[in-house]
């Protein structure tokens, strides 16, 4: 293929998920809100085990943590092709092919450190995913919704914060809240892939006007 038709197909690519980034924009609330109540409910488990001093191991942490995000996905990817059924169109589109591909790299990462971290540093496996789940909303570039971009420059600041106050202050925190690393593993959890998540769904769901997927 010439440079010049693998640029017409590649903005083909970018204007066919601009127009459909309203429906992306509508999609991602139901998903944020349920993938953020899963977070929650979670990490509140974990954190009780914590204060029970219930012993966890952090691969426990890691595959518990991964099927959540199995069953959010999943749970997205029904909205996605019901309403992919609904408009007529083909549900694995170029689109949706692209903006997967730009997430892949960073979740790959991600997942291969936090494996490798996690059996002694379950706060430092939380962290990486934040961070990792931040550049790789981020990956998306302007063809994502500006919700979903803020959502991801979100998580890579308060990723950031995060770990620079675990770095600097995490064992005299967690004495200070009575909880060992699970329990801190746990509330970054929720104060991230929870609240964040809460946050962002129900900030698109009160905002009725239109969003403008570029500006």
């Amino acid at each position: 293929m010439k440079d010049s038709d693998h640029a017409l197909e590649h903005l083909k690519v970018i204007r066919g998920m601009m127009e459909k980034a309203t429906v992306y924009r509508a999609l991602s609330a139901p998903a944020a809100i349920f993938g953020g109540a899963l977070a929650m409910l979670i990490g509140v488990y974990f954190f009780v085990q914590d204060q029970k001093e219930t012993y966890v191991s952090g691969y426990e942490f890691f595959w518990t943590w991964v099927i959540a995000l199995v069953i959010g996905d999943s749970f997205n990817g029904f909205l996605l092709f019901r309403r992919a059924r609904k408009e007529g169109v083909n549900f694995l589109s170029s689109g949706l092919k692209h903006m997967c591909f730009a997430c892949a790299p960073a979740a790959i990462a991600g997942g291969i450190i936090s494996y490798e971290v996690v059996e002694q540093e379950i706060e430092l496996c939380a962290l990486v995913w934040v961070l990792c789940y931040g550049v790789s909303i981020l990956a998306m570039g302007g063809a994502a919704p500006r919700s979903l971009r803020r959502l991801g420059w979100a998580f890579l600041i308060s990723g950031c914060i995060i770990f620079l106050v675990w770095m600097k202050y995490g064992p005299a925190i967690s004495a200070l809240l009575g909880i060992n690393a699970l329990g801190a593993g746990s509330i970054i959890m929720m104060l991230t892939f929870g609240l964040l998540h809460l946050a962002q769904g129900f900030g698109v769901l009160l905002r009725k006007e239109e969003e403008d997927p570029v500006s």
